[in-house]
């Protein structure tokens, strides 16, 4: 086998100038690839960003605005519906005692001319006491009186036990009346009547507020702090009186 020829002088710087001029290209190619990825990863960026300002934005306007009808706001609506001037009557059923809670405590509070509210007033905080002698035996004050449990929602003017305590609990300052009370009790007053019980039968229907006697209509008569109200039905000949004055518990 015959050696292979040595490669001349010319050859060689043939082929170095062809080596390096690859490697130019090689560079070159490089280099673009580079630029075409930084710029591509600034477009993609920029998609990027306009697709979340368009979700954003798109989403801002189709998004409903937020109800307010559960929240105290809307309280705030039902604020104006506490009477200034509060009815003076009572309307509610004639019918012999015990008187239990209303089924429908919404129903009879807007019987009363009151709202329902979310929570609990703090502008106007008093609290009065009520016992009600029926023929010397004493009547009880149920709890949840102006509380609809299912609903979550409360009067202003309520109870919450059976302690004879009338709550008057209001996000604005107002008066409130023993007659607003007996209706959304469901429970008939005026100054004959009592639930079922009337005077046409001979019987007195007298009434005491911090043990004085009060004439009129007990309906009409205006709740006042650490007040204490009592309503007494007797036999005619009987002498009617006031019960000892209620001890108020720690908080009250």
């Amino acid at each position: 086998m015959s050696p292979e020829p040595t490669p001349s002088a010319q050859q060689k710087a043939e082929a170095r100038r062809a080596h390096a001029a690859a490697l130019r290209d090689a560079e070159i190619r490089r280099e673009r690839r580079g630029r075409l990825l930084r710029w591509g990863g600034v477009v993609l960026a920029a998609v990027a960003i306009v697709a979340v300002v368009t979700i954003v934005v798109v989403n801002g306007r189709s998004q409903p605005a937020s109800s307010t009808s559960d929240s105290p706001t809307s309280d705030t609506n039902s604020i104006t519906d506490i009477p200034s001037s509060p009815a003076i009557a009572a309307k509610g059923a004639d019918a012999p005692a015990p008187w239990p809670a209303p089924a429908d405590a919404s129903a009879r509070t807007a019987a009363a001319g009151l709202p329902m509210l979310s929570s609990e007033g703090t502008v106007e905080h008093i609290h009065s006491h009520l016992s009600v002698t029926i023929d010397g035996r004493a009547a009880d004050l149920p709890a949840d009186i102006g509380i609809d449990v299912a609903q979550q929602k409360i009067s202003p003017l309520h109870t919450h036990d059976s302690t004879g305590i009338i709550h008057v609990e209001s996000p604005v300052a107002s008066t409130f009346t023993l007659g607003q009370f007996f209706t959304e009790w469901d429970v008939a007053l005026d100054a004959t009547r009592i639930g079922g019980y009337s005077t046409a039968d001979g019987h007195t229907l007298t009434v005491f507020v911090d043990g004085k006697k009060v004439d009129g209509n007990p309906a009409s008569i205006v709740f006042a702090n650490h007040q204490n109200i009592d309503i007494v039905y007797a036999a005619a000949g009987e002498t009617a009186t006031a019960s000892a004055p209620f001890t108020w518990p720690d908080g009250y």
